[in-house]
């Protein structure tokens, strides 16, 4: 994967993960007012970005996932820790801890999750 992935591919990509499809189908699927030409772009985006894949031998043609949710999250996970937080893990879990309002049972697991890091 090369790029970061927008909210509006992100989109595409919900439908793309439930298995492979054709740009008319995910269209329906998608229930957006979008054209033609704006969901292509997406795709076409998407296979530049290594996310994607097209099978142009079949018509109309089929695209399907080649990048799972899990590898598009750690990459969006990333991007995120190094553009806000220069990439320390410590500031942005502060920052989280700081800003939400735990329970007692979420900061159980926050603590339990952390002293298995140190093991």
């Amino acid at each position: 994967m090369n790029d970061r992935i927008s909210e509006s591919e992100w989109m595409l990509m919900e439908v793309l993960w439930q298995g492979e499809m054709t740009q008319p189908q995910l269209a329906e699927r998608l229930g957006r007012k979008w054209s033609r030409n704006t969901i292509h772009t997406f795709l076409t985006r998407l296979c530049q970005k290594g996310v994607l894949e097209v099978d142009k031998e079949r018509s109309p043609h089929v695209y399907r996932a080649v990048a799972s949710r899990e590898e598009c999250e750690r990459q969006e996970r990333q991007s995120f820790l190094q553009r806000v937080y220069q990439g320390n893990v410590g500031r942005m879990v502060a920052s989280f801890v700081r800003d939400s309002q735990l329970s007692v049972s979420e900061a159980r697991e926050l603590r339990r999750m952390l002293d298995d890091v140190g093991e």
